[in-house]
């Protein structure tokens, strides 16, 4: 039997491999161009290892990711600024991603992993462009309709990763 030691030990070492495969996307996606010219909109695989955290080890565990993944990214990709946009983005999308994970182990509400990362990628795109209003102006808003459009199927696609990493991972282990 495992102690709880054991478990500890296991649940860490799952968030170091998904903060380092984060990480990792996170700069790749930095490396590519807007989905669209002129939109500040990319589909954000690096949630994937959030959607599996949040899956797999919970929400402690799902929040300490996001919180490195949104300070060290940003500071790896080296735009230290872009750290404003991570974290606020991150901590509307984990707020969200938390309480439909929440509903979902209630069965209050009928809730996918689907939903939960089309939600993630809609808020994260709020915070960003909250920040993007407070730092340079109104006009960030023309950003709102295309970004929040946008977010539906970049969160299905993050989604249909996340679901498909995690049946892989419980068919290995």
């Amino acid at each position: 039997m495992a102690s709880r030691t054991d478990t500890n030990a296991s649940k860490l070492t799952r968030l170091a491999l998904l903060t380092a495969l984060a990480l990792t996307l996170n700069y790749l996606e930095g490396l590519m161009p807007p989905l669209f010219p002129g939109l500040p909109v990319k589909l954000g695989v690096a949630n994937v290892a959030v959607l599996i955290a949040l899956e797999l080890l919970g929400y402690r565990y799902a929040a300490l990711l996001q919180l490195t993944r949104c300070i060290l990214g940003p500071l790896i990709g080296g735009s230290p600024v872009g750290a404003l946009y991570s974290l606020s983005g991150g901590a509307l999308s984990l707020l969200a991603m938390c309480a439909l994970c929440a509903l979902k182990q209630k069965r209050s509400a009928s809730v996918s992993l689907f939903g939960v990362s089309v939600a993630g990628a809609y808020f994260h795109s709020l915070g960003q462009l909250l920040i993007g209003v407070a730092l340079a102006g109104p006009a960030a808003m023309a950003y709102y309709t295309p970004m929040a459009l946008l977010s539906v199927p970049a969160g299905l696609f993050v989604g249909l990763l996340a679901i498909l990493a995690i049946r892989i991972e419980k068919v290995v282990s």
